[in-house]
């Protein structure tokens, strides 16, 4: 059977899932990061990689001994994957993952949670968009890999290649220093301040504090610099490209103009359009997998990956997980919503035009001329997971989400512990609610959307759990659905990977075909 191999790296771990052709999950894993909120964070990602993919074909074959799998912090709980015993082929490797998380070609990376302040990683685990893992840790950390140069040496396969750099074949070479003023005052002027007052990027007041960051490498004559998902890819095909999800997303990440008008000279803003690869859609090949990361992908613990994953095959450039998420929920026309649920939650409506109101923030759409209006509920996961470990201390026991969410629901009222609980799951459900009212309200009123319905697409960790899944379409009002994934990111992937195989004729068609609800809940009425 013919499948392609998607992964999406998260603040503190990687998900990863093998999707068929006719977009039906075989198989899904996680492998919890060890080295996040380091300086060196991306460094443990490949070997995640190959941890996550040994767990797929693992689940797939029928049995953890077909992959040396224990110990190695791979989870495989509530994935609703169905291709167990299903003898397969992968064809294609797609990357998505959080921005603008920075990384060096050693390695050396700025998360995109960082405090620029300190120019040291921050502590936060939300993020905006709801992309952060739920009640994430690192307890089955990843902490054995570091694989900064891997595939380095190889050069990038051409063939149905969208892009190319003459990085591409960056050997890791640290010595050579650019002695030209550009770069030095870049650096300097980063030491100072990070501008980013006077810019509208959400990338560049970060591309500067990378630079303050570690001043010695961003001064280095074969200098790169890539977001989180681009890192892995140039680690698995020696190519370096940028991921631009549509072209209104620019002026949120970088270009000369914009160096220039956040403070930098003319000089300096060249120096640092050299250090960024070019831009790319997503669903572009970015190149083919390198011998030398297809045998390392099939090395160790990913023996059983060997005859399957080849050298050549296509890696796909996905796209920041906020987008991929969006496309894996298909909410891609006018009047769809969806809610995308982790540590972070964030409510999102597709228009036609951009929308405004309190709360409201509004970008664009992976398709041209649609938008995506959004509220952001920052902390609503945390919370839960804050509570959890409460209850866990009162019944003396680790106590999961799910049997919480069950003791919460089903409790007399007799404990004032459990009556908190309670009331932070009714009050989080309510501020969804409230976030759905005003999008309906900002849209309606600006003619954005078509006539709206009251249901809603549920993705993210959060969305595992139906007890929690009733509660909020009973509160809202709104029929809810889940995916056979819930990890949207890794649907909007095999989406961006099928389109680039060239099986569907636009990105319509494949998440149509792709992303399939599998449950519904129905508002009830509670006595």
């Amino acid at each position: 059977m013919n499948s392609v191999f998607c992964a999406d790296i998260g603040t503190s771990s990687l998900k990863a899932a093998l999707v068929d052709f006719s977009g039906r999950v075989l198989a899904f894993s996680r492998v919890q990061f060890g080295l996040f909120y380091t300086d060196h964070a991306a460094g443990e990602w490949l070997g995640a990689l190959r941890k996550a993919l040994a767990g797929c074909i693992s689940f797939v074959g029928g049995g953890a001994d077909i992959c040396a799998t224990a110990g190695t912090g791979v989870s495989f709980a509530n994935t609703g994957a169905s291709g167990q015993g299903t003898q397969i082929s992968i064809d294609a490797i797609c990357i998505s993952g959080n921005g603008p998380t920075l990384c060096g070609v050693d390695g050396k990376t700025l998360l995109w949670n960082a405090d620029l302040g300190a120019g040291a990683a921050g502590t936060g685990c939300s993020s905006g968009t709801g992309s952060a893992d739920i009640c994430a840790t690192a307890s089955t950390a990843n902490t054995d890999v570091s694989f900064a140069n891997t595939g380095a040496s190889d050069t990038a396969g051409t063939s149905g290649t969208a892009a190319s750099s003459a990085n591409s074949g960056i050997s890791g070479n640290t010595a050579n220093i650019c002695a030209t003023a550009g770069t030095a005052n870049i650096c300097a002027a980063a030491n100072t301040a990070v501008p980013s007052a006077n810019t509208k990027s959400l990338y560049i007041p970060r591309i500067l504090g990378f630079a303050k960051k570690f001043p010695s490498y961003w001064q280095q004559k074969d200098c790169t610099v890539f977001s989180g998902p681009e890192y892995l890819i140039y680690l698995l095909t020696g190519a370096s490209v940028s991921i631009l999800p549509e072209k209104r997303f620019l002026e949120a990440y970088w270009s000369r103009e914009a160096f220039k008008e956040a403070g930098l000279s003319a000089e300096d803003a060249e120096d640092a359009m050299q250090k960024l690869p070019s831009f790319v859609p997503p669903a572009s090949i970015a190149g083919s997998l390198t011998k030398t990361a297809a045998e390392f992908l099939c090395s160790g613990e990913g023996e059983c990956a060997v005859g399957l994953v080849k050298d050549g095959i296509p890696v796909v450039c996905g796209a920041p997980d906020f987008i991929s998420a969006l496309v894996g929920t298909n909410t891609l026309r006018a009047g769809l919503f969806c809610d995308r649920a982790g540590s972070s939650e964030g409510i999102n409506l597709c228009t036609s035009k951009p929308v405004a109101g309190q709360g409201i923030r509004t970008l664009p759409s992976i398709i041209p001329g649609l938008w995506n209006a959004s509220v952001l509920l920052p902390e609503s996961g945390e919370r839960f997971c804050a509570y959890k470990e409460k209850i866990s201390r009162l019944y003396a026991r680790p106590i999961s989400l799910d049997e919480m969410v069950q003791i919460l629901l089903e409790s007399d009222g007799s404990l004032a512990e459990l009556d908190q609980g309670k009331y932070l799951m009714l009050q989080t459900a309510m501020m969804v609610r409230d976030g759905l009212n005003a999008l309906r309200r900002a849209a309606e009123e600006s003619g954005a959307v078509p006539a709206l319905k009251t249901e809603m697409t549920v993705t993210g960790g959060q969305a595992e759990n139906a007890l929690w899944n009733q509660m909020k379409a009973n509160v809202t009002g709104y029929t809810l659905y889940t995916q056979s994934l819930v990890h949207a990111e890794l649907t909007g992937d095999a989406v961006f990977a099928l389109l680039a195989l060239g099986l569907y004729k636009d990105i319509h068609s494949a998440a149509a075909a792709v992303c399939k609800r599998e449950v519904c809940y129905e508002p009830q009425e509670v006595s």
